[in-house]
Parts: structure tokens; C-alpha cells; sequence
């Protein structure tokens, strides 16, 4: 609903605002909230498409009189102190997709060039740092929170802000559904077939295309794109990251199958990789299978034997140790799986996607009231925040008595075309 009532929006510019000899457009209102769509914390905080409106208007209100202070302070940043900043978010924007190609693709079905994307993080961590210097010049160095006040904080709040959750360790044991032996067999012959093909000269990418099984990367000719180490499955990267570019490997087995893979490109910690993916079918019966298997783990530790040595034994997953975290941080059904088991206990098995997985409570911590001195200074840094934010907000009101500042709303426009 929203985005439909962007796109209406953007499609005859308008001014949503004037800051003094500077305007704001409705299509940077539009991009704004398109940005926001995914962060679904602020949007749950807004009923109409008006008050949201209303909200991203406000911010670059703001930014745009603090940028107005900037000027009068001196206050600038230059190009080389942002770009380096700007190749990281780049960086880690890639990291949300499958692979480098993937981050290209999704590029060029948006309309978006590479420079275009680069040039809005740059106005973008612009704004942010000279935003960030304007508040540090003006009040970091007035702003002293006193330990009485940090004593009292603690006094009047430790009930809400010092108590400690109940904290749990975790193993686990991941057992993935492999096929039967007839299966594999099957498998094997089907994947030697597309290697001897390709062995005579085949082009890989027509073959990829006429016989892999994977749907992500079969129309592009097999391409998976630039991978990085720990981004795969451990015993594919096992192989791959051996071999040499333009090398087609000989089918290798994981648990999604037979793999067929030739590296293009390869550096220290990463490979450029296509690949030929033929699936190995599972039955219920392999499922009932594993699941007897998971049944008899929980057994025998029940009984008292070691839970390392079955992990390491039977676990597809070489890190055990999945780590330590607040119950209330759990989500379901982990937490209360969590909640039911008793220290050095197995859960029942679980079928998830991955296989099969049985969760292990190493130890069960209990919470605490967090002692002032465990607290001080991060209640310190808490008040310092606080003044910090109260201070800017001073700062923007008292720009807009003295910047000429006006808004428009979606009803001012409709009243216009009247």
C-alpha cells in the first residue's frame, strides 16, 4: 500500500519545503521513506501515509539547518575522508547478496548504475559526518554528567536497567538427510555423464543451462560469482578453494548433491566459480531414517555418554559450540526448547531445513541485579546521549527562528490543483 502511494507521489514533482534559500523536493521525501520500508521498528510507529510523510520531512528539515550551521561554523568534510567510508558500505551492502554477480544483476533490474548508488552514500555519510561534527563542536566538550547524577540514575532505575536475564550456553548437533546408497549411485552416474560431456568439450554454461538443478544459477550459464572463504558449504570450499582457474573439477559430493565446479578467478580469500549441480533425491524413508538416528543421540547422552565425542562423530557442523546468549534473546521454538531442557540435557529432534537438529544446554546461568559500579559507565554514556540529543533539539529551534523555514503538505498540493 505504501509503496503504491510512493510511486503516485513521485510521479508529478513537487516542493515539500523551503530551508532558506535551499529546497526539498517530494521525490527526496519519496526516496527517503523507500528507504525506510524495510525498517519495520519506525514504520509500525506510523498509522497514515501523512504522519510518515510528516516524520521524513521533519529529518530533512533538520539536516538541512544543520548544514546551514555548518557553513557558519567552518565546517566541512572533504571527498577522500568520505570515499573510503563509502567503499565499506558498498562492501557490505554485496554481503547481502549470494555473490558479487547477483549484487550487479539486482543493479541493473533497478535502473540503478554503480556510480549513481555510489554517489547517493556519499551525499548521504556526508550529511552524517558534518551533522556529527556540528554537534561535537558545539556541545561534546559543554556537556559533563556528574556522579551524583549517575549514582542517582542508577538508584532510581536499577530495578529496570540492572537486571541481568538469565543467560544460557548451547551446543548442537546437526544431522543432514542424506539420500540412500541406491540414490547416490544414481547421482553419481548422472554427474559422470555431464563430466564426460564436458571432459569432450562441451561449452560449460550450455551445459549448466540444459542439466544443472540449480535454480539460482542455472540460466546464468552455472555463474555463482565471486565467493568469499566461510560464505559456502565447508565441503565444497574444500574443493573449489584447491583448484586452479579453468580447471573443471570432477563430481564431488555434498550434502546438496553432486558438484561439478570450475574456478575462473581466484584470489587469497576468494574464488570467481561456476558451477553444474545434480541432486541426489531424499525419501521419507531417509528421513525416518536420520530422525531414529537423532532419537538414539538423545538416548545415549541421557545415559551419560560425552556429548562432544557424539558431535564430533555425527555433526555436519564442525563448530559444536553454538554460543551464549540471554533467554530473551531466544526466538521460537529454540526458547522454549531452551526453557524445557535441564543442564547437560539433549532436546527431542528437531526437522528443520539443514536436517535434523538437537540443541544442547551446556550451562544454565543466573540472572542478576548488575552491581553501580558493572553499570556506571554505561549509564554515564547513556546521560551523555541523552544531553547530547536534547541539546541538538534545542539547536534546531533555535535555527528555525532565525532560517526561514516552510512546509507543504500533500493537501497544500491537492488545494493548488483545485
Amino acid at each position: 500500500m505504501f509503496i503504491f502511494l510512493f510511486i503516485i507521489t513521485a510521479s508529478a514533482d513537487h516542493i515539500a519545503a523551503y530551508v532558506g534559500s535551499n529546497i526539498i523536493l517530494e521525490s527526496e521525501v519519496v526516496e527517503n521513506i523507500g528507504f525506510l520500508q524495510s525498517d519495520r521498528a519506525t514504520m509500525e510507529k506510523f498509522t497514515t501515509l501523512e504522519e510518515l510523510r510528516d516524520h521524513v520531512l521533519d529529518q530533512l528539515i533538520s539536516q538541512k539547518l544543520v548544514m546551514v550551521e555548518a557553513e557558519n561554523e567552518s565546517i566541512t568534510v572533504s571527498d577522500q575522508e568520505i570515499e573510503m567510508q563509502v567503499d565499506k558500505r558498498l562492501e557490505e551492502i554485496k554481503e547481502n547478496y549470494p555473490s558479487e554477480a547477483d549484487f550487479y544483476e539486482d543493479l541493473k533490474r533497478s535502473g540503478i548504475t554503480l556510480e549513481e548508488l555510489k554517489k547517493y552514500n556519499m551525499e548521504n555519510l556526508r550529511a552524517d559526518l558534518i551533522m556529527q561534527r556540528v554537534i561535537q563542536k558545539k556541545f561534546a566538550t559543554k556537556i559533563r554528567i556528574s556522579p551524583i547524577a549517575v549514582r542517582r540514575f542508577y538508584d532510581e532505575n536499577k530495578d529496570s536497567i540492572a537486571a541481568s536475564p538469565d543467560r544460557v550456553k548451547l551446543g548442537h548437533i546437526l544431522l543432514a538427510i542424506q539420500a540412500s546408497e541406491a540414490e547416490l549411485r544414481k547421482g553419481f552416474a548422472e554427474a559422470a555423464e555431464v563430466y564426460q560431456l564436458l571432459y569432450t568439450g562441451s561449452d560449460f554454461g550450455v551445459i549448466a543451462q540444459e542439466f544443472s538443478d540449480d535454480e539460482n544459477s542455472k540460466y546464468k550459464g552455472g555463474m555463482l560469482g565471486k565467493i568469499k572463504r566461510g560464505e559456502m558449504l565447508e565441503e565444497f570450499e574444500g574443493i573449489v578453494f584447491k583448484l586452479k582457474p579453468g580447471i573443471v573439477s570432477e563430481p564431488f559430493l555434498t550434502r546438496l548433491g553432486y558438484h561439478i565446479a570450475e574456478v575462473l578467478n581466484k584470489g587469497s580469500d576468494w574464488v570467481l566459480i561456476r558451477q553444474i549441480l545434480i541432486k541426489v533425491g531424499v525419501t521419507s524413508a531417509d528421513t525416518l531414517r536420520y530422525e531414529k538416528l537423532a532419537q538414539r543421540l538423545q538416548e545415549f547422552v541421557s545415559q551419560g555418554v560425552d556429548f562432544d565425542s557424539l558431535a564430533k562423530q555425527y555433526s555436519i557442523d564442525p563448530n559444536i559450540d553454538i554460543g551464549e546468549y540471554y533467554v530473551n534473546q531466544l526466538t521460537p521454538p529454540i526458547d522454549s526448547v531452551v526453557m524445557s531442557l535441564e543442564q547437560n540435557e539433549l532436546s527431542d529432534p528437531m526437522l528443520t531445513p539443514y536436517g535434523y537438529h538437537l540443541i544442547y544446554v551446556r550451562e544454565k546461568i543466573l540472572g542478576k541485579i548488575l552491581s553501580f559500579e558493572e553499570m556506571r559507565e554505561s549509564i554515564a554514556d547513556y546521560l551523555s546521549r541523552q544531553e547530547l540529543q536534547k541539546s541538538y533539539e534545542e539547536m534546531i529551534e533555535e535555527l528555525k527562528s532565525r532560517v526561514f523555514v516552510r512546509k507543504f503538505t500533500s493537501q497544500d498540493y491537492s488545494n493548488n490543483i483545485k
